[in-house]
Order: C-alpha cells, then sequence, then structure tokens
C-alpha cells in the first residue's frame, strides 16, 4: 500500500469581502491547490505518495470545528496519512495553542509528517526530539491576534452593510431566495412564500400550532431544513424531516416576512466559538423596506398578539436545566426526545407520531431515572474496567520502556558510526586532495564508506519507526483508558460530566438504551 500525503486547504468567511471577491488571492483555493501540487510533483520524497485533498470552503481557523480537517486528523490518528502539507500555518489554524499541540505532541505521536510551505517548515528536518521552537510559537500567536483584529473588522463591516439594507447572511431565511443578480439582496421564493402565508393564516384563524405541524406533515410540505438541503445549503434549521412546533413558531414570529432586514440579534460568546449570545433588541440592526414583503405588517402584529396571549408562550423554559438535554433521541426516528417535567417525575417522549405518520414511534415515554441509572451504572462498569486495563498496562509499561531504552542506544551508536565514517571520509579526501592515493582507489574507498553510511541511516530510520510504533500505539490506547479510569468511584452524575461523555442516547424501548461515548469505549468489541 503506498504512504498518503493529504492537501490541506483552507478559505474563510474572513478571507472573503463583501462583494464576494477574495481579498488576498494568494489564499484562494485554486491559488493553494496549484502551489501545494507544484511542490509535491518536484519533491523526491513524494514520488510514490499517494495525493489526496481535504477542503474547508468558508470555515474560520479559529477553532478545529471543521468537517474538512476533521476527517483529515480522523485518518492521521489512524495512521491512513503519513504526511500533511498546507499553504502556510494559517490555513491549519490561528490558534497557537492548538496548533502547537499537534506540532510538537500529536503529529509526531502519529507519525505524521507536517509541512508549511510558507513558514518553510518541515518537521521532518527538525532534529530528533525538536519541536519548532520559539519562532513557530510566535507565529501562531501573532496569527491568532490578527484573527481577532480581522473578526472585528468582518462584524464592523457586516454591520455597516446591515445598516444600509444589504443582506450579509450566506443562506436565505426560509421563504426567500438569494438574488442571482445581486447577492445582497433576497427575492421571494414562491412556494415556500405560499407555505409562510398559509402558517399566519391558520394561526390567525385560532388553528393551534400542534394542528398546523400535523396538517403541514400530512400534506407532506417540504420543511424548512429540507428545502435548503435541495438548494445545496449544508446548515440545518429545524430537526428533520418533518414539521415540528419550534420551527412554526420560529416563522410566525420572524418580522423578516414584513419586509424589515434585521441583523445582530445574538453574538458569538468569543471568537470561533460556536455558542452565542442574545442582544438587547434595541441593539439589533433593523432596516425597513430592505426585503419584499411576504406577511403584512397589520397581520404580524395581530399574530403576535395572539401567540403572547397563548398559555404555551408563559410556560418556563425548562431544557437547559434537564440533565440529558439535546442528548436524548428516539431509537426509531432518529429525533430528539421531548423532556417533560411531570409531577409524577421527569421524563422524555418521542412525540413525532403526533405530528406525522411517517415513523410509527413509540408514543409512551421513559423516565429520567431510567436513563440515569443506565447510564452511572456503564460508566461505573467501564470505569473498573479500565482500572484494571491500566495496572496491566503499568506491568508492561517497564518493559516497553526497556525497550525503548535499547532502541534509542542502538540509533545513538549508529549516528557515532555515521559521524566517524564521515571523519574518515574527510581524510580519505585530504590522501587523495595531497597525491597519497590514487583516483580509483580513492573512489572505491569512498563508495563503500557511503554504503556503509546508507546502512546506517537506514537502521535508523528502522529503529525510530519501532520506537514511534510503539509511542503511538500506547499514546492511542491511553487517552480513554486514562479518562474513565479518573471516573472510579464514581456515584454520581452531574450535567457537566453527562455534556463531556455522552454524545448521544437511543431509546429503542424502556429497556433497550443504545449509549453513543465521546470517549470511545475501549471494550467494546
Amino acid at each position: 500500500m503506498k504512504p498518503v500525503i493529504a492537501k490541506y486547504l483552507r478559505i474563510s468567511d474572513e478571507d472573503i469581502d463583501l462583494d464576494g471577491i477574495v481579498k488576498n488571492e494568494s489564499n484562494s483555493v485554486g491559488n493553494q491547490r496549484a502551489l501545494l501540487d507544484d511542490f509535491i510533483s518536484i519533491t523526491p520524497d513524494f514520488v510514490n505518495y499517494e495525493v489526496v485533498e481535504y477542503l474547508d470552503d468558508g470555515r474560520t481557523g479559529t477553532n478545529f470545528s471543521r468537517p474538512g480537517i476533521q476527517k483529515l486528523l480522523e485518518f492521521a490518528k489512524e495512521g491512513k496519512i503519513q504526511c500533511i502539507v498546507v499553504k502556510d500555518l494559517t490555513r491549519f489554524g490561528r490558534n497557537f495553542l492548538e496548533v502547537g499541540d499537534f506540532l510538537e505532541q500529536k503529529f509526531p505521536a502519529w507519525g505524521v509528517r507536517f509541512i508549511s510551505l510558507g513558514d518553510m517548515y518541515d518537521s521532518a528536518t527538525l532534529a530528533h526530539g525538536a519541536t519548532g521552537g520559539i519562532n513557530m510559537a510566535f507565529r501562531g500567536l501573532i496569527a491568532q491576534m490578527y484573527s481577532q483584529d480581522l473578526s472585528d473588522k468582518v462584524r464592523s463591516n457586516k454591520d455597516a452593510a446591515s445598516r444600509s439594507g444589504k443582506i450579509v447572511t450566506s443562506i436565505p431565511t426560509y421563504g426567500y431566495d438569494v438574488d442571482d443578480g445581486d447577492r445582497h439582496k433576497f427575492v421571494i421564493n414562491p412556494n415556500e412564500a405560499s407555505v409562510v402565508q398559509k402558517i399566519y393564516a391558520l394561526y390567525e384563524q385560532g388553528v393551534k400550532i400542534a394542528k398546523i405541524t400535523r396538517i403541514l406533515n400530512a400534506e407532506n410540505i417540504t420543511t424548512p431544513q429540507e428545502s435548503k438541503k435541495a438548494k445545496g445549503y449544508t446548515a440545518k434549521w429545524g430537526r428533520g424531516i418533518v414539521w415540528h412546533k419550534g420551527a412554526i413558531s420560529t416563522i410566525l414570529r420572524n418580522e423578516k416576512y414584513t419586509g424589515k432586514w434585521i441583523y445582530g440579534k445574538s453574538r458569538a460568546l468569543e471568537m470561533g466559538s460556536k455558542r452565542a449570545y442574545p442582544v438587547p433588541k434595541s441593539e439589533w440592526i433593523v432596516v425597513d423596506v430592505a426585503i419584499p414583503v411576504i406577511i403584512s405588517q397589520e397581520q404580524f402584529d395581530k399574530v403576535q398578539i395572539l401567540l403572547n396571549d397563548s398559555p404555551n408562550s408563559k410556560a418556563p423554559f425548562v431544557l437547559e436545566r434537564a440533565m440529558f438535554a439535546r442528548k436524548i433521541k428516539c431509537g426509531n426516528c432518529g429525533m430528539g426526545m421531548v423532556y417533560h417535567s411531570l409531577k409524577s417525575g421527569r421524563v422524555y417522549r418521542c412525540d413525532m407520531g403526533t405530528k406525522s405518520d411517517k415513523f410509527d414511534c413509540q408514543t409512551g415515554k421513559i423516565e429520567e431515572q431510567a436513563i440515569y441509572d443506565a447510564v452511572l451504572n456503564s460508566l461505573q462498569m467501564i470505569a473498573l474496567l479500565s482500572k484494571e486495563e491500566k495496572a496491566r498496562q503499568l506491568r508492561i509499561s517497564k518493559g516497553e520502556a526497556d525497550d525503548r531504552h535499547v532502541i534509542h542506544s542502538k540509533i545513538r551508536t549508529a549516528q557515532i558510526a555515521i559521524e566517524n565514517i564521515n571523519n574518515e571520509k574527510m581524510t580519505l579526501w585530504e590522501d587523495f586532495h595531497n597525491g597519497a592515493m590514487s583516483r580509483e582507489s580513492f573512489q572505491s574507498k569512498n563508495d563503500k564508506f557511503s554504503e556503509q553510511i546508507a546502512q546506517h541511516e537506514k537502521n535508523i530510520a528502522r529503529l525510530e519507526s519501532e520506537a514511534q510504533t510503539s509511542k503511538t500505539i500506547s499514546d492511542d490506547n491511553n487517552i480513554a483508558i486514562e479518562r474513565y479510569n479518573q471516573l472510579n468511584g464514581i456515584t454520581e452524575l452531574t450535567k457537566e460530566l453527562v455534556g463531556e461523555m455522552v454524545k448521544e442516547i437511543r431509546i429503542h424501548a424502556p429497556n433497550h438504551i443504545e449509549i453513543d461515548w465521546i470517549y470511545s469505549n475501549p471494550f467494546t468489541p
């Protein structure tokens, strides 16, 4: 099997101005690809390599929550990629702490060579055990400071554009499309607009939101999320292929349908974060008559009065208090199960059956306590097994340490031998230069010395590979083992612990609960 070299390309919204033009042409995807392709084609090291490419288009470099980089790192960790090459370090990432962790810890542990052309950085040229040093750290720090400054400027430019009535979002509001002739304008999507008008009309007539969802689902009307997917957008809106109350409520409360452009309702907690905080309404940017009208202001105001008078609008919001909020999924339809706080206790229930006939989901409920017990018992069992596994690894580790010590001793012996041979070659050259040796004799002995050096270098490469393989296997196995082992003696769960450890919980039946862990379960067959 051929070794693999991966090209990684990234362009973010910060690289593009408000007219959609790449500000620095050198950062365009085409330029990055051409530069990397040229480098690979002229580098002898990569003649027999398989070349693959990973791309993140429109993704920020301030964090690693990017689909392309996540897939790249997953394959690198699994040993499926031997080398990664980027145009410059900022394409890989702008958070210098995270980037440094990959360069100095993870990539060496995984046996991955990393090359940044613009920074003239190649991990293969570093001395054994060395890192990129303070120069790379400063580069990363400067990149992060630049990202913060750039983020502030982009936000300021978008705010200014919004105040002039320009649309600055990349995905249109349901009911609209982006104008083909001007990306800063919306045009009405007739099919979606008619659905919006139908929703307003039904609610104005006194039809409850729950019944509206059943009507739309019974008529097989495409949901906002599926509509966006059909247009090629990947961002999500809603919870799948069926209408639900949240989507209806969002449409009924969206004042954009009256022709107003509204921007700045929330802000990111920090640069690169997906979490946001709500901005007071007084600070929103609102521009009248900026987009086509779908709902009249009079009808919208009337609907708001009806919504505010609805008993459900005064119900307390309890989702964030739920320990397993956003973790519980129906094992049949895959949708999130709804949390209810009843007098008899807290329960989760799949309500897809009340919205659509597309799924034959159980309408029964499962108590939160049953989920709590299942998660806690599973964690206790995995923690106990991890404790036993760590003890077993400790017994083995001494032997592995001894093996690595022997390997490094052999490497040092070979390095000393190469130094000695190079000294002999220098003496050989001096003898030839002074006429004490014929050209034929010099050439013969010099070739033998070169062969000896090549053999020593080959042995060093093999020994370093053995040492690295041993370390990589140990590192990969220990990540999950170590974290689970820390939970030994756990007697209760907290919402924070559930958030850290549990990715998803699928309920197939009250007695059939499937847990998907964030840290892989090292004891799953």
